[in-house]
């Protein structure tokens, strides 16, 4: 696993107060399940709102999000409590559709932007799209 990659994810887009313990939980293995499950329902009280481009449960619908997804074709690294995705790394669409697919929470990241997908067992599913320069 990229460590580094968790840890710019971590400095760019979480809120102060919460990077150090959520960086010592992505990159320790015993602890990696609960940091990423976090995101499970927890999302909006992690993120730092002030980097989210676009939200809602209806994300892909949204023409600014498929306007940003044609200009966006990078292999990204997927994290995720879904131990079948976590650490893999795909093309953008192809992380969309792994993550649209998966129950639990799914973070895309990309050069520059990132996607955080809160669980979908229970109704609505939180969705950011998040850019590390707003």
């Amino acid at each position: 696993m990229d460590y580094s990659a968790e840890t710019l994810f971590v400095e760019s887009y979480i809120k102060k107060g919460r990077q150090k313990r959520m960086i010592y939980e992505l990159t320790t293995p015993k602890k990696r399940y609960e940091g990423l499950d976090r995101f499970c329902h927890n999302s909006s009280k992690l993120i730092d709102h002030n980097k989210v481009l676009l939200e809602g449960d209806d994300l892909e619908r949204q023409p600014e999000f498929f306007k940003f997804i044609k200009e966006h074709r990078e292999n990204c690294l997927i994290l995720s409590p879904d131990s079948f995705i976590d650490g893999l790394s795909m093309a953008l669409p192809l992380a969309l559709k792994a993550a649209e697919e998966s129950f639990d929470a799914v973070i895309v990241l990309g050069d520059g932007y990132c996607l955080v997908y809160g669980e979908s067992e229970k109704g609505g599913r939180e969705k950011y799209l998040m850019v590390r320069n707003k």
